[in-house]
């Protein structure tokens, strides 16, 4: 991402990592305002024989054409669609809502080190109303969604993820 960040704003390598490691996850900046045209890319053999339907990358979800017709319009208003110009056709959808207000301030709690801020302890959230959506304490660096996202998911039968109600396991 960063490579192309780069020579598409012109600008160093360094200043594209920010942008892809910090600007798109917080929602500073949309990634189809930074690169017109989507992303280059390759399938990766592994994934090529898995073939999800659904896959997560990073904050972002990676959908194939049938999750994309599948569910695709239910999501509009949730984010943006960046193709991803490869052998397939790929959509990355980058989660642009925020659930800044809806995070329960009684039941989320920042967990201390040493007295140093490290992560939280557990997170919560008001309201349920966005399929898909990120979180503003955690700086937009995970993704969530709500039981509608679900329903959708296996109404269509998309394969490839899973949902974990462990609002901070690191592990799906």
């Amino acid at each position: 991402m960063a490579k192309q960040i780069a020579k598409e704003k012109e600008s160093s390598f360094n200043e594209a990592v920010k942008i892809a490691m910090d600007d798109f996850p917080r929602g500073k900046a949309k990634i189809l305002d930074v690169v017109e045209n989507g992303f280059n890319c390759k399938v990766e053999k592994e994934a090529e024989q898995q073939d999800y339907d659904i896959n997560l990358f990073s904050s972002y979800l990676v959908l194939n054409k049938k999750a994309y017709t599948a569910i695709g319009n239910h999501l509009q208003g949730c984010g943006e669609f960046v193709p991803l110009n490869c052998e397939k056709e790929l959509f990355l959808f980058n989660p642009l809502i925020f659930e800044e207000e809806e995070e329960d301030k009684d039941l989320t709690e920042k967990a201390y080190l040493d007295g140093f801020e490290d992560g939280l302890k557990s997170l919560a959230f008001k309201s349920d109303l966005n399929l898909i959506f990120k979180s503003s304490i955690q700086g937009g660096k995970s993704i969530y969604c709500n039981a509608a996202f679900k329903t959708l998911v296996k109404e269509n039968n998309l394969t490839g993820i899973t949902f974990n109600s462990d609002l901070l396991s690191i592990f799906a």
